[in-house]
């Protein structure tokens, strides 16, 4: 589903055809012939500045949560992870979902999948910024208070210390 290796990307890149290009967004959708596959490259974390990570993913993806993590949880290829970790590192409004389906679901995971998914979501990292009537309100808007951030980071460590302990 994923492909993050920057040389596996070019050399199927190079098997593909271009069906658009989204330069405001960095997105470029390809079309593979012999697999009769669509693809999307895009830079989930760019911020305008910095690109980041490039990624390479099927499209379309499904839209349900819980469909997205068994496909990429399940199966024993850590690309699946680190990319859907990455992709979903930005959108923090999906984040209180994500750890509900974790934490029902989590023993239907592999444990390495499931570390690498969480360690490639970066809550911990995340920076929201305090209000302060001094400093200018910053563009970015987040969906998640620090107090959310805090629980849902809990949350997820004890998913981890969860699927740790079970077998299977």
């Amino acid at each position: 589903m994923y492909i993050t290796n920057h040389n596996r990307q070019i050399a199927l890149i190079r098997e593909m055809r271009q069906l658009r290009r989204d330069t405001q967004k960095c997105e470029v959708y390809y079309h593979h012939p012999f697999s009769n596959q669509m693809w999307k490259s895009f830079f989930p974390c760019s911020d305008g500045n910095d690109l980041g990570p490039k990624l390479l993913r099927h499209e379309p993806v499904p839209t349900e949560i819980e469909k997205n993590l068994e496909i990429c949880l399940s199966e024993d290829d850590p690309e699946n992870a680190i990319g859907l970790g990455i992709e979903w590192s930005t959108k923090t409004h999906l984040w209180p979902k994500i750890i509900q389906v974790l934490e029902r679901r989590y023993s239907k995971y592999l444990r390495g999948q499931l570390k690498l998914f969480l360690e490639y979501l970066k809550m911990g990292e995340l920076q929201i910024p305090e209000e302060s009537d001094e400093a200018p309100q910053e563009e970015i808007a987040y969906s998640i208070s620090n107090e959310q951030l805090n629980n849902l980071i809990w949350r997820s460590r004890k998913v981890r210390m969860k699927r740790f302990f079970v077998f299977g």
